[in-house]
């Protein structure tokens, strides 16, 4: 039988297997896999992971770095009909065992036995291990029939009291999220696309589910912190068709482009872009330069990982008037989207309110923590059917009337108030982003002695003589006192996580005046 939109993943990359056994499903520095080899192999790991009593609801840490074996582990770990956890290797081993204790997980995959031992080591956890290097299973056992509302995977996210928060995702949703992008970026078995987030980054999934559902080939880069211009030769060489990176990392790309023009790659013909709000001048210019469309993506880890996209047409993108940040834009279909006031009222286009979501996206909810589960995911007033839930985004938007595009604001904590002036963030970064040599920036405000003031730390552009007093002159001169940061850091990269967000815990002290 053929699959549909609401097959769980796995069983349509099985099926993908039994298409087209010999095309290849993953690239790697390691080695390529074809989609036979692909499908034995999980077996194989799905054979040892059930032996050892891993089921469904069960989550296993997926103990390999990007590349064949993290691609192997995480079908294997769904072909037993079981869970991956997915996590920072690079994290430290008080984080890792925080995470294992917080999901109970007693299973692991990895590439070999050192491997495995050093995952115990480091999580303090006697776990049964099944290994991603074995070449096929020893019986014919089909991958597991997966219910649509079984667990996925579960990924962490941070959490504002500190304590990070294991986001639970089921496979309705992640189905319904693999069919729709497939769709969207219009992927095929001839595509080659780009595997670059961090494997403990649901973006990866993104990357990675919609092109075997389709029969395309996801090809991993063995360091995903080389320069926009470092990559090129790779996606040239490797005929990548589609790539999907943070919108800082693409940012940055669009000024070194603009500063040194240059064709891209070929066969690259579409851009996605997300984790981050972008500019609406770099999109002009990257479109003006003729390079390939951009599709601009929002979601959160409770939404399973993208929940509206931005594609706007030449005219469209002619009607901005400056540099605003690029629309939220529509919700994709199954995601329903409401602006809603403190009352839990719809605001009216253009003014101001909350952004929630509801629909096929949802997550299930926190991991373990139904307190936590019941204070975001809540009653959802306005759905056809009982019961249903919404997601608390805690972003501030606004629907821009005519069009009905949801416009991004800033967090609903991104609002303070520097000398009398109510002042966005996100505002003072596009100031600060402005000026030619600066390629990424964050602006926060901070405690001084006499009131709160905005520090701004920014990233220039490699051997610029820029300094932070010429960015301030720079800046007083073309904007108001109270949007212009009191102290700039200049770096020469902004600390980031694996998926490209900002690490605040990362930036150096500013020195106040």
């Amino acid at each position: 039988m053929s699959p549909t939109e609401t097959t769980p993943v796995p069983l349509r990359i099985a099926h993908r297997a039994g298409l087209t056994p010999g095309a290849t499903a993953v690239r790697a520095p390691e080695g390529e896999l074809t989609y036979r080899q692909f499908d034995r192999r999980a077996r194989a790991v799905a054979e040892e992971l059930r032996a050892a009593g891993a089921g469904p609801e069960d989550t296993v840490l997926l103990g390999a770095r990007r590349g064949l074996h993290w691609a192997v582990g995480l079908l294997g770990i769904w072909y037993a009909g079981a869970a991956p956890l997915l996590v920072d290797l690079d994290a430290p081993d008080e984080r890792l065992r925080t995470l294992l204790r917080a999901t109970g997980t007693r299973y692991a995959v990895a590439p070999d036995t050192h491997a495995a031992a050093m995952l115990q080591r480091r999580t303090g956890s006697e776990l049964f291990w099944a290994s991603t290097t074995t070449a096929a299973p020893t019986s014919a056992a089909p991958p597991a029939d997966i219910a649509p509302g079984a667990l996925a995977y579960v990924l962490f996210t941070s959490g504002s009291t500190g304590r990070p928060k294991p986001v639970a995702v089921g496979h309705a949703g992640l189905a319904a999220q693999a069919a729709t992008l497939a769709e969207r970026y219009g992927l095929t078995g001839q595509d080659a696309v780009l595997q670059f987030a961090a494997p403990a980054f649901d973006v990866s999934l993104e990357e990675a589910l919609p092109t075997w559902c389709t029969g395309g080939a996801a090809v991993f880069v063995k360091d995903n912190v080389l320069s926009p211009a470092e990559l090129e030769p790779f996606l040239a060489a490797e005929r990548i068709s589609v790539v999907n990176l943070p919108t800082p990392y693409w940012s940055q790309w669009a000024k070194d482009l603009e500063r040194a023009p240059r064709p891209l790659p070929s066969a690259l013909r579409r851009v996605v872009i997300g984790s981050d709000a972008g500019r609406t001048a770099a999109l002009t210019r990257w479109t003006a330069a003729g390079h390939p469309p951009v599709i601009s993506c929002y979601g959160l880890t409770e939404s399973t990982i993208t929940a509206t996209s931005y594609e706007p047409a030449p005219a469209e993108l002619a009607r901005f008037t400056g540099d605003e940040l690029i629309p939220l834009g529509e919700p994709l279909p199954g995601v329903r989207a409401y602006v809603l006031d403190e009352e839990l009222r719809e605001a009216p286009p253009g003014a101001a309110g909350e952004l929630y979501l509801a629909g096929s996206c949802l997550a299930r909810g926190y991991h373990g923590r139904p307190g936590l589960t019941s204070e975001r995911f809540v009653a959802d007033p306005f759905a056809d059917t009982p019961g249903e839930r919404m997601y608390r985004t805690g972003d501030r938007v606004t629907r821009a009337p005519g069009s009905g595009s949801l416009v991004f604001l800033g967090r609903a904590d991104d609002q303070v108030k520097i000398r009398g002036h109510r002042v966005e963030l996100k505002e003072a970064e596009a100031v600060v982003a402005a000026h030619p040599d600066v390629v990424d920036v964050v602006v926060r405000a901070v405690a001084a002695a006499d009131g709160p003031q905005l520090a701004a730390w920014a990233a220039v552009t490699a051997g610029s003589p820029l300094t932070p007093e010429e960015l301030r002159r720079h800046l007083l001169a073309r904007t108001p006192r109270y949007l212009v940061p009191a102290v700039v850091t200049l770096m020469e990269r902004l600390p980031r996580t694996p998926g490209g967000k900002l690490d605040p815990k990362a930036l150096p002290a500013p020195a106040l005046r």
